[in-house]
């Protein structure tokens, strides 16, 4: 057999070695539990035995022997020879570690060349000789009433190894056609697979620039073709890339069970939304921070079994962990039902290593006072153990949290628990970005961080607070932020109007005062080089559809920098105190133009997107206008069919070559895309004066900034123009 055939051989092996270990693992945690599970044990015997089998076509005789003694203690716990005990738990446990760890050296010694380096292994026998001992230790089998066990002890378990392993032929043979719908990939080949995409994703960003200058429905029309094929083949090719949380999950039984232990403690474990999928890439960075959090919430969460008695709750502790997409986001939730976070203590403790004073320890809020246990140096243990003590770990897990545009929230109870919730992005490689300009270059900010978009007429509008320059946004005071004056450029903006970047950090938000604003664009991330690390304000570069580079602003560290956290703190009185002046009528309200120049609105928690399409991309299906829009079929509603004809309106003699769209949901498994003149403004005003509705589509009409408007009955809308779609979504 040739060196490269072994390579490949022993690769296999490792992949599916690894796997059935995470497999094994999670089964022997599951056994102890319940100790009468028959399949688990089948499984874990299973297991074993295809690993010994596999060993036995490459040169791992070490290897072998383990999983063979391993093998024979478990066939007798099948065979009900053998009762299960913790000792017997904790011994296959340990043959799954000395196993792990064989495996990482058969993996060191293949990378460097040496495939049969993995024969210079350590000695194991000591392990062997516990299982074989174990094995050995049989008890006398329970006689069963039924007939058929009149056999000897050793015919019967004779009997029962040769229905085993004919068990195990038919599992092999039936799944077949299953897996064969699956194949392994390597993981290279998949990261070059995102590259070419993301080249593919900025040459698609040209050609439509070009689109824009040339004034051909047939080379527009091609290109949103195009734009189309593109993001179908990007969301396919990034789905390659997501992996079910449970990868990482699937070893926090085994950790749970190991620090209760050494603890003194009882823990049992809750996982929910273990499928829940994220980017391979996240899931490598975010599995430290939770093993760290679960460690925490064990260590400093959950008490002892006689002081949770004594507190009236179950001597076993519970530790959850649950997993669920909102919002384009993957939300984390780990946490206890232990004793809380003890404020006081926090604070008290901040104060004595220096990270805080006491004038703030007096004045900061509660969540203030949770995030302290984020700071560098902070542990309420009073001696270093190997669990905690030495005050790292926390600040590290917030920290790489926000590398990835994450961030992690504390809620806690005194006496009833605490739970950590951690918000990240489902993908770090492509991602929808605002690109804006300062000082004649431009900047893209992740559109997971914004919320909204400010243009102001007149630098009246900003005062300054506590030295502070800030924005009254609808009643609450946001500081801004001068970006060419962080960067020390030359602004170049219009001295008549301030375009204000609404940002969002933590609880915080903030307003970027930048030159200018454009579109938000797919960006394929790429980092920086070596020499540009020092540039911690960037999180990286794209190259736009223009062949220029624009850096990538990370918002988090541009408000570390500026310091405008703490400038934001200064003015939650001051918010607090208008919030308490404006009335609960107060409503959110996105402004558009309609038919003949009328003012109208909707309510904005029912408009997720504002989109700009080309004319031509509208097709017709039936009588119903529709738009191929992020992989589904958006049905289109002209505002103009139903308040007016756009044909006959003076003002529309020529039909545009854009249109703007609003698309709202109002029911969860309807989106419709709403056609609209001119997207106006959001605001938010009580809606005290209101009037009787105009006409039918129509809600009723308020005065809105000083002007009155028709606020529109979207269900109404819907049913005028096609009441089929509202009993699809209704009735399904």
């Amino acid at each position: 057999m040739e060196l490269n055939e072994i390579d490949d051989d022993i690769e296999a092996f490792l992949v599916e070695s690894y796997e059935n270990l995470n497999q094994i693992e999670g089964d022997i945690i599951e056994l102890e539990k319940t100790s009468g599970n028959g399949e688990a044990l089948v499984r874990i015997y299973r297991s074993l035995h295809t690993l010994k089998g596999n060993c036995g076509f490459l040169p791992f005789p070490n290897l072998e022997s383990l999983a063979h003694a391993g093998e024979n203690l478990l066939s007798c716990l099948r065979d009900r020879q053998l009762a299960i005990t913790p000792e017997i738990i904790s011994t296959l446990l340990q043959t799954v570690d000395s196993i792990r760890q064989i495996l990482s050296q058969i993996q060191a010694t293949k990378d460097e060349g040496d495939v049969y380096d993995g024969l210079r292994l350590r000695n194991y026998s000591a392990l062997i000789v516990a299982l074989t001992q174990l094995s050995k230790t049989k008890q006398t089998p329970k006689v069963s009433q039924s007939p058929i066990n009149t056999q000897t002890p050793q015919i019967d378990a004779a009997y029962s190894d040769v229905q085993s392993v004919n068990n195990e032929l038919t599992e092999i043979s039936t799944p077949i056609t299953s897996e064969s719908a699956y194949i392994r990939v390597n993981v290279n080949l998949l990261d070059q697979m995102i590259n070419l995409v993301g080249e593919l994703v900025l040459a698609r960003n040209q050609v439509i620039g070009f689109s824009t200058k040339f004034k051909d429905n047939s080379f527009a029309a091609t290109c949103q073709h195009l734009s189309l094929l593109t993001a179908e083949l990007q969301e396919g090719v990034m789905k390659t890339r997501l992996q079910p949380i449970s990868s990482i999950w699937q070893k926090f039984p085994r950790v749970t069970r190991d620090l209760a232990i050494a603890s003194g403690k009882e823990v049992e474990v809750e996982m929910e939304g273990a499928d829940t999928e994220l980017d391979k890439s996240i899931i490598e960075t975010i599995k430290d921070p939770l093993t760290h959090l679960l460690r925490n919430c064990i260590d400093h969460g959950i008490e002892l079994p006689d002081e949770r008695v004594a507190c009236g709750k179950p001597s076993v502790g519970r530790l959850f962990l649950r997993a669920y997409h909102e919002s384009g986001k993957v939300n984390i939730e780990i946490g206890d039902d232990g004793r809380g976070l003890n404020l006081e203590q926090i604070k008290g403790r901040s104060q004595q290593l220096g990270l805080v004073n006491a004038v703030q320890a007096a004045t900061m809020s509660e969540s203030e006072a949770m995030n302290l246990i984020f700071l560098s140096g902070f542990s309420t243990a009073e001696q270093v153990t190997y669990l905690s003590g030495r005050g790292v770990g926390m600040d590290i897990v917030k920290s790489n949290i926000e590398k990835i545009n994450g961030t992690v929230e504390i809620y806690s109870q005194h006496g009833q628990g605490t739970t950590f919730k951690i918000k990240i992005p489902l993908t770090l490689a492509i991602i929808p970005a605002l690109i804006v300009s300062s000082g004649g270059d431009r900047y893209a900010i992740p559109q997971g961080s914004l919320l909204e978009l400010v243009r102001l007429e007149t630098f009246n509008s900003i005062e300054i607070l506590y030295d502070v320059p800030v924005y009254r946004l609808r009643g609450n005071l946001v500081p801004l932020i001068y970006l060419n004056e962080v960067l020390h450029q030359d602004s170049v903006s219009n001295l008549e109007t301030l375009s204000l970047v609404i940002v969002q950090v933590d609880n915080y938000r903030f307003g970027l005062v930048v030159d200018t604003i454009g579109d938000i664009q797919d960006i394929v991330v790429k980092p920086l080089g070596r020499q540009l690390k020092a540039l911690s304000l960037f999180a990286g570069a794209t190259v736009l559809g223009d062949g220029t580079v624009a850096l990538i602003i990370d918002v988090v560290a541009l408000a570390n920098r500026t310091g405008i956290t703490a400038k934001q703190k200064q003015l939650l009185s001051e918010n607090a105190a208008n919030s308490q002046e404006q009335p609960d009528s107060r409503q959110t309200i996105l402004l558009f133009e309609g038919p003949q120049g009328a003012r109208m609105g909707i309510p904005l928690a029912i408009a997720f997107r504002l989109e700009e399409i080309l004319a031509s991309a509208v097709e017709k299906v039936g009588n119903q206008d529709v738009l191929q829009f992020n992989g589904q079929i958006l049905p289109l509603i002209d505002l103009y069919k139903i308040f007016g004809d756009r044909f006959n309106d003076p003002a529309l003699a020529t039909v545009a070559e854009t249109l703007q769209i609003i698309i709202v949901s109002p029911y969860s498994e309807l989106n419709v895309g709403l056609v609209v003149d001119r997207i106006l403004d959001i605001v938010e005003e009580p809606l005290t004066i209101k009037g009787i509705r105009s006409r039918p589509g129509v809600l009723f009409c308020a005065v809105i900034q000083g002007k009155i408007t028709e606020i529109i009955d979207i269900e109404t809308v819907i049913r005028i123009a096609n009441p089929h779609l509202l009993q699809l979504a209704t009735h399904g």
